[in-house]
């Protein structure tokens, strides 16, 4: 595998994306730390941890742990989008065509940072509003969009790689 490591500057729609995934992420953390004192001590996890109990409920300082695990693979993916020619592409890549098709698989993870920016905002929001009772008109809809999102993107991404080498030759 010899790709050409072309340097790609980010676009203003690059730094918006990393913006809005940083504000998901820091919003998160917000949210936590207004509502902490207010929380009960046992609050609904809406994600799979080993500690929740058989109705959903687990400690309160569980809900930490979603920004935690969202900052790290958030950082994680921001790392790994500076080394694009180390990805895995669906086409042969080479100095005619790096630059373009780099500059779409870090945008596809520019995307995928900022669900895993928005899901980290949603999943706190929803158990905050969880343990004090409430609930959130359109949870169900949104719950259901964020797996179909995850795996749209890089559907998407493989359509339009699929459609500009065909128009290539």
């Amino acid at each position: 595998m010899n790709r050409p490591k072309i340097k790609l500057h980010k676009t203003w729609f690059d730094w918006l994306l990393e913006l809005f995934t940083i504000a998901g992420i820091l919003g998160a953390i917000l949210l936590l730390w207004l509502y902490y004192q207010e929380l009960p001590s046992k609050v609904p996890i809406h994600f799979n941890w080993p500690s929740k109990d058989a109705q959903g409920l687990g400690e309160k300082h569980l809900l930490w742990s979603s920004p935690v695990i969202c900052t790290i693979l958030a950082i994680g993916i921001s790392v790994l989008n500076r080394f694009p020619w180390v990805f895995n592409y669906p086409v042969e890549i080479n100095a005619e065509n790096a630059r373009l098709h780099y500059a779409q698989a870090t945008q596809m993870l520019r995307l995928i940072n900022l669900l895993i920016g928005l899901l980290c905002f949603w999943v706190t929001l929803l158990s905050i509003y969880d343990a004090q009772g409430k609930t959130l008109r359109g949870a169900a809809l949104l719950d259901s969009l964020f797996p179909i999102a995850f795996f749209a993107l890089p559907i998407l991404y493989l359509i339009k790689i699929s459609i500009k080498k065909r128009k290539t030759g």
